[in-house]
């Protein structure tokens, strides 16, 4: 129907059609906003509830205050899982949190039904991932948890930029049980872009569309998909473009610095880098003007773990991402591994430093080892996607200790292997042995993500 308003738009003599065209859409954004919250109103205003503990929680100032907040609700998620979840029922004389025992995946597949409460499993919402890494995984939530996700999304969508109402571009790979109807999509303001069909050409069609519907917009998307956007607009020798976009989110991937500067460039708006997973939620996002990832205190509690041992890690050092979510009492995740790394930094404009991630290095099983041993910062590898243009994929594979490929995608001659070999060499250790593969794709996973990097030594 939008696309109605800008066929109008376009076809109108007088500019006074445009103006009317445009402040009919901004009127249905408000209609579509109006309309949300009085559902939820109807229903408890539940989501509504969460939204402003959530906005008081990140009003406090000092991380003191913000626990004092957070304690009730972690000591009924600790009381009711040592009363009602068999794993747990050997915690029961508990002091703190680190009595609890650390979990990951396989441990919850191995003991789902001693870790999940059974007095409300009709109840129950099913929350699956696709196993794209290979580790399919499903858990139980409640619709108490589902609510608090969804206030978690509206909150941090509005510190992005984005305001409920407003056009949505959803930028993923859109599998038959992920895409939405049309209507529904109409209704939510949402369109789905395909990340499995940019190209040049699509591209561009893509960015005359948006660049003729003049409403506010917000973006949503795959890193790896940004990036393919902006090379095709530096292949078509693009300028800055005029499309109203209000806020840009990067998620499930490392966002590069390099796609950063590029997005905003290309469409003059923020952009911001989301950490979450589907099992949980949205764990931390950076906030515009900020590379540090502002945690979401207010539904989780994050610890940072040593690689090798549960052993907490200073701020600034590397160590497993960690996570107990507050709300869900059906299949509850108390202190899990989410297989992520990163490292805490202190918000300095707080009184009693609440830590921020200054860092998500991305998946333990994905990161790369130099020669000397030390991990290897993944957005080095993103930087050479820009220092050579002609390539239109890359990927770093860690086959041995020393040994390393990298798989080349490129439809040109491409003469700079002898540098690309230079440059990983510098930053991955001068006594590397490294082979280029060249490849006509490297494909993606089932959830359309790329991988830029894996390590098939450390697994």
């Amino acid at each position: 129907m939008v696309n109605i308003y800008i066929e109008i738009i376009e076809s109108g003599k007088r500019p006074i059609f445009k103006a009317l065209c445009i402040r009919l859409m901004e009127i249905l954004n408000t209609l579509r906003n109006f309309a949300y919250w009085s559902i939820d109103a109807l229903k408890g205003g539940e989501v509504k509830k969460d939204f402003q503990d959530i906005e008081k929680i990140f009003g406090y100032t000092s991380f003191t205050s913000l626990k004092e907040h957070q304690k009730p609700v972690l000591d009924n998620l600790l009381n009711a899982v040592v009363n009602n979840s068999t794993f747990y029922s050997g915690c029961k004389n508990y002091k703190s949190l680190s009595d609890f025992p650390i979990v990951n995946k396989s441990i919850i597949k191995d003991h789902f039904d001693d870790i999940t409460f059974e007095d409300q499993e009709s109840n129950y919402l099913p929350v699956k991932t696709s196993g794209s890494t290979g580790s399919p995984f499903s858990i139980f939530q409640t619709k108490r948890k589902k609510n608090r996700n969804t206030a978690d999304t509206l909150y941090f969508a509005k510190l992005a930029g984005y305001t409920l109402g407003e056009k949505l571009l959803y930028l993923r790979l859109w599998a038959a049980y992920y895409k939405k109807p049309k209507m529904i999509a109409w209704l939510q303001n949402t369109e789905q872009l395909e990340v499995s069909d940019l190209n040049n050409t699509y591209v561009k069609a893509m960015v005359d569309r948006l660049e003729k519907d003049k409403s506010p917009k917000g973006w949503i998307g795959y890193p790896s998909g940004f990036e393919s956007i902006c090379k095709s607009l530096d292949a078509l020798n693009a300028k800055p473009l005029d499309c109203n976009i209000k806020s840009i989110i990067a998620i499930a991937e490392g966002l590069s610095p390099e796609v950063k500067s590029k997005m905003e460039y290309y469409f003059k708006a923020p952009t911001v880098s989301r950490y979450s997973n589907v099992e949980n939620g949205i764990i931390a996002q950076q906030m515009p003007n900020d590379n540090a990832f502002r945690i979401n205190w207010a539904s989780y509690v994050v610890e940072i773990l040593n690689l090798e041992s549960d052993v907490p890690v200073p701020n600034g050092t590397i160590g497993r991402i960690i996570i107990t979510d507050l709300y869900n009492l059906a299949t509850p995740m108390i202190r899990y591994d989410t297989g992520d790394i990163g490292a805490f930094v202190n918000d300095e404009n707080s009184t009693d430093n609440i830590p921020k991630l200054e860092s998500i290095q991305g998946r333990k099983m994905d990161a790369l080892y130099k020669t000397n041993g030390d991990m290897l910062n993944p957005f080095t590898m993103h930087a050479y996607v820009y220092d050579f243009p002609e390539i239109k994929q890359l990927q770093f594979i860690q086959h041995e200790e020393k040994k390393y490929e990298i798989k080349v995608n490129t439809n040109v001659m491409f003469e700079g292997e002898s540098l690309l070999i230079e440059k990983f060499k510098n930053d991955i250790g001068k006594d590397a042995h490294v082979d280029i593969q060249y490849v006509d794709e490297i494909p993606s996973l089932k959830s359309g993500k790329r991988k830029i990097s894996v390590n098939l030594y450390k697994q």
